[in-house]
């Protein structure tokens, strides 16, 4: 049963400041002290999580845990639909991934909250494919324990930080390490998980890491690579992984309001939800108001991936809801959010992996409201943001970190892809443009786009977007940064922009979120000729960053920027 309870609490739903609930993000309460405003749709407290786990474990349906080893993975919950934008009703559901190891099986389970009277178990029909802590915990006492290969982690000479790819389901790639499937013969057929040790001084090992894939069915080391350097070269090294640090509870929307701007926002450890965006979107927002008009009804990045050159490593497609820990001290407003008191340091900034807080940190920077959190997939670090200006931008920003590992020393090619619901003062009714002229010149005009399409950046062009309410004179314009690069090939990726009508899908959940599961994320299996003139649309803008391999550690500042007209 504590398996269960243990994800369960990520359910509760914190008020620390113990402010008003409220009915809608307009009614966001001034926080003492601050010109940030907030608020709360519901409390779901600690022990009421924890007794809805407890109904849960002992319902019949479930019964047949008893007699297996298995792994409570995440919990989410599904709300119902909002009769409003800016309105979060109180959840009726919540869904658990739970991984049976004796019948090497994984079952998605549905659960009315918050009595667990009725009760749904679904077997998976595939793995879950991304990283989860307790599975990964599991696996580095499976090879700690190991007779051949745990010395150095009794003795504490080394230490283990998540690989890549965080579980092994197909043919693996060529990589330094070599290849995971070559060196067992074999694709798996158990659920396995990869962990990287990076041994220290008194290993004999010192200074090298070494990749290890272990059995979660048969709970041994069925795999290993030789190990290679950290550094090589020295310049393309990152800090070493690592640091723990406590993480606030909650994971449901919170209400944020700040100047003209008023949202809902989610931290990146609440944002990957079965049947929709399983890998996560890092912070995420919905219902973006700016002068009490709708302009946003959902953003967020559900796409990310990395193509290496030559294969040396990957590729993979990462995840945005696996948190990790940067430096923030301050208030915590509840779910996940924390108001800074002081500067905010993320690995981009100070170059180390710890930090004392999980979650999305909220505080003001040169005019703006900025919204930031850390994710880790592997060794990489991802860093999500939003930025609100007063006079109505929105800058949405990333930027790419990552630990020390030999697959950082090789050339590739990062691609991470926003999704923006627009909804310029409600949804529908909307078109968007493209601006388009040789760079430097203003002969360009323009031009709308009539049916669903994939469009690229130029180096040598002045190629823009605006979204357009034909109703009205609401206008978003999308201009790229001069730091977003450009789609290369269909080896590394697809494009740059796409313009989709917006597609509504089951028990209030969003359709066409995440495109494949793969790597490839496969965007443009979307794009079926539908009409785009007067429609709801969503937008998904693509922002590249190449690697060579040699470059010494850096984070530019990917992005857009959103600029509002007619608001």
């Amino acid at each position: 049963m504590y398996k269960i309870l243990d994800a369960v609490r990520s359910l509760q739903a914190g008020n620390p400041l113990g402010l008003p609930i409220i009915r809608s993000v307009h009614q966001a309460v001034p926080v003492k002290g601050t010109s940030i405003r907030s608020g709360v749709f519901f409390v779901i407290t600690e022990r009421e999580a924890l007794e809805f786990g407890r109904r849960l474990a002992e319902h019949p349906r479930l019964r047949f845990l008893e007699k297996v080893r298995y792994n409570a993975l995440s919990a989410h919950f599904v709300y119902p639909p909002s009769k409003e934008p800016g309105t979060v009703p109180y959840p009726d559901r919540a869904v658990l991934t739970i991984y049976d190891y004796t019948n090497n099986i994984g079952y998605e389970v549905t659960a009315h909250f918050p009595t667990a009277k009725w009760v749904e178990v679904v077997p998976c029909k595939e793995q879950p494919l991304y990283f989860f802590e307790t599975e990964y915990q599991d696996a580095v006492q499976i090879l700690t324990q190991d007779p051949n290969f745990g010395e150095p982690l009794r003795r504490g000479t080394a230490y283990c930080s998540p690989g890549m790819p965080a579980i092994v389901h197909e043919s693996a790639p060529d990589s330094p390490f070599g290849r995971l499937d070559v060196m067992l013969g074999y694709v798996p057929s158990h659920r396995c998980t990869v962990v990287q040790v990076h041994y220290g001084r008194g290993s004999g090992l010192d200074g090298r890491t070494a990749m290890f894939l272990i059995d979660l069915v048969d709970q041994t080391v069925v795999g290993y690579t030789n190990t290679v350097g950290d550094f090589a070269p020295a310049a393309c090294g990152g800090p070493p992984s690592g640091g723990a640090c406590n993480s606030v509870g909650g994971t449901a929307w919170q209400a944020l309001s700040w100047g003209p701007w008023s949202m809902l926002v989610r931290r990146p450890s609440g944002t990957a939800v079965s049947g929709e965006q399983t890998v996560g979107a890092g912070v995420e927002l919905r219902d973006v108001f700016y002068n009490g008009r709708l302009v946003i009804r959902r953003a967020g990045m559900p796409v990310l991936n990395v193509f290496y050159d030559g294969r040396a490593c990957g590729p993979y497609r990462d995840w945005l809801y696996s948190e990790n820990c940067f430096d923030c001290s301050g208030t915590d407003l509840g779910n996940g959010l924390r108001l800074a008191n002081g500067p905010v340091a993320t690995i981009c900034d100070d170059l180390t992996d710890p930090g004392n807080f999980r979650g999305v940190a909220v505080y003001e920077d040169g005019g703006e409201l900025v919204l930031i959190s850390e994710c880790s997939a592997g060794w990489y670090r991802y860093i999500t943001s939003w930025r609100f200006h007063p006079s109505g931008i929105i800058r949405p920003r990333f930027l790419y970190g990552y630990t020390e590992n030999s697959c950082v020393c090789a050339g590739r090619l990062h691609n991470a892809i926003w999704r923006i619901h627009f909804a310029l003062n409600g949804q529908g009714d909307l078109v968007v443009d493209e601006y388009d002229a040789p760079r430097g010149s203003r002969t360009g005009r323009w031009l709308p786009i009539n049916i669903e399409a994939r469009r690229l950046r130029h180096p040598n062009r002045d190629r823009r977007w605006r979204v357009r309410k034909l109703n009205g004179n609401f206008t978003a314009e999308i201009v790229p940064n001069a730091k977003d690069g450009f789609h290369e090939s269909f080896e590394t990726g697809e494009g740059d922009l796409w313009v989709l009508r917006y597609k509504p899908g089951s028990s209030g959940l969003d359709a066409e979120v995440m495109g494949s599961s793969g790597s490839w994320a496969n965007i443009s299996q979307y794009v079926n000729g539908e009409k785009t003139v007067g429609q709801d649309l969503v937008v998904w803008y693509g922002a590249h960053l190449r690697k060579r391999g040699a470059d010494t550690f850096e984070c530019p500042p990917l992005g857009p920027d959103i600029i509002l007209g007619g608001f």
